[in-house]
């Protein structure tokens, strides 16, 4: 195996006084470190003279658990004092678990003295349950918001609860969700080649826009943008200092009110950058005609479904000016990444065939290659669709086919069905379904160990309807169950659900 080389470490040498902390991303090393928030905790740690931080990542995603050892110098995850957790992703709650088996952790907070753990992340935000039992802290909200209180517990252990923490010993109780408007980040970055995605630079948080589907767009509001300057300081500081590309980061980066200026400043400065996903209806001829000149060869949108059903999801962008974005994309040389959703409550074979129409269309206007990415519907708590059913295997497997049969592209992606109703189904349970992530976790989070612990109970989450009170509602956001319940009924009607 090539050893890997890392750059802009912090060098400590461990002294026998200093308060021991474990930064633990449930995945491998290339997934952690493209996390921009893994970044900014081993800096914003390492940087606090009396405490000694090592990093620690799964070795692998599946199999049986086995004893983690720090990355940098081998020692065992029991020996630290406190382990921080960002988890992004349901199905990571299971890498967890077995971090905590493998190392001879006691799994159950209120059975563990040593080490107190601290897990957070959007998932985390939006329902705690699923762990809360794990946990001696859950961070509600952003991590900036609770950062001196939790340096205050790392000193005094003393943990009490407030906005942003939450305490899952003390049973379910509020907590409001912490939101910071200064998340500015830097440039410091330990630099690798073996990540997944490039460096990171955050455009802002939140999103204006309430599409029914996306739990983090309502538990990251509000709406947040950082100063066009920032950003562009930001990106020019770290294409110099590691020679990288940097890719913006924000769940609608288009909507920044600036973001003409940052794209202009970019191509007069020449820096490097890469785009995620742009809200089409924002996109005209000289934005586009930036992205080209930026050296970007893919313009990404997500149609979502057909024009129906889009309007219905809140997000009300035409078929016209998709296939007018696409005229644009092909005019430059483009190729066009689409993302649709299908297996939505009230859906009909109108809406497939709709979907199959649009990419042909698109394809018509001159784009060179076009990858199409189908995934299922994953209902998620803190969304208008949180009262909603998930549509079974079978079904969702057969309008992914239609419409991968039917539709013109050149590259095609998909989310296994199957692991969507898992993901589902964790994210919006209760307490009770630890116990099923347990037993998977020790024997293995293989597809047959998941269908064992499906057929015992977990899938009935995600088939069924659900009511109020929900699971999460002590969670106290900028949102609340009124407006989402509003949301749910614009849909309803809209999609023809009575």
């Amino acid at each position: 195996m090539q050893e890997i080389v890392e750059k802009g470490l912090i060098n400590k040498k461990y002294r026998k006084s200093m308060i021991k902390v474990a930064l633990f991303y449930p995945s491998i090393y290339s997934v952690a470190m493209s996390s921009l928030i893994f970044h900014k905790i081993y800096f914003l740690i390492s940087e606090i003279e009396d405490i000694y931080l090592e990093r620690f990542f799964m070795p692998h995603l599946y199999g049986k658990p086995v004893p983690l050892r720090s990355f940098e110098n081998g020692m065992p995850l029991k020996d630290f004092d406190y382990i921080i957790i960002p988890v992004h992703y349901e199905l990571d709650y299971v890498n967890i678990i077995k971090a905590l088996i493998g190392s001879n952790i006691e799994i159950i907070s209120s059975k563990r003295n040593k080490p107190k753990i601290i897990i957070g992340g959007p998932t985390i935000t939006a329902n705690p349950e699923p762990i809360a039992d794990i946990a001696d802290i859950e961070i509600i909200g952003d991590l900036e918001a609770v950062w001196r209180k939790l340096v205050d517990i790392f000193y005094n252990e003393k943990i009490e609860p407030g906005r942003g923490l939450y305490v899952p010993s003390l049973g379910k109780h509020e907590v409001e969700v912490a939101y910071s408007n200064n998340f500015d980040s830097s440039t410091k970055r330990i630099l690798t080649k073996e990540t997944i995605f490039t460096l990171g630079v955050e455009v802002m948080r939140g999103c204006p826009f309430n599409c029914t589907f996306c739990m983090e767009s309502y538990i990251s509001k509000p709406t947040r943008f950082r100063k066009e300057e920032e950003i562009i300081n930001e990106i020019e500081e770290l294409n110099k200092k590691y020679n990288e590309k940097v890719s913006l980061i924000g769940l609608t980066i288009n909507s920044h009110p600036k973001f003409k200026y940052i794209l202009r400043e970019a191509k007069n400065k020449n820096l490097k950058i890469s785009l995620p996903s742009l809200r089409a209806e924002l996109l005209d001829d000289e934005t586009i005609g930036l992205l080209s000149d930026l050296g970007q060869l893919t313009l990404t949108i997500a149609p979502e479904n057909s024009e129906r059903v889009r309007y219905a999801l809140g997000k009300e962008i035409s078929d016209e000016e998709i296939i007018n974005t696409a005229k644009i994309a092909a005019k430059y040389n483009l190729n066009l990444k689409l993302y649709f959703i299908t297996s939505i409550p009230g859906e009909k074979e109108e809406d497939l065939k709709s979907i199959a129409n649009l990419t042909k269309l698109v394809k018509m206007v001159g784009i060179k290659k076009m990858h199409l990415s189908v995934n299922p519907l994953i209902i998620k708590p803190r969304t208008p669709l949180q009262w909603l059913p998930m549509e079974n295997e079978d079904k969702m497997d057969e309008k992914i086919n239609y419409i991968k049969k039917n539709s013109y592209y050149e590259d095609f992606t998909t989310y296994d069905p199957y692991l969507a109703i898992i993901q589902g189904s964790i994210a919006l349970s209760d307490r009770d379904v630890l116990k099923y992530l347990i037993e998977v976790s020790v024997n293995g989070n293989n597809k047959v160990n998941w269908r064992n612990i499906m057929k015992k109970g977990l899938s009935s989450i995600a088939f069924k309807e659900r009511n109020e009170p929900f699971p999460w509602d002590h969670i106290k956001g900028f949102i609340d169950n009124k407006f989402l319940r509003e949301r749910f009924l614009m849909f309803r009607k809209r999609i023809g659900l009575f």
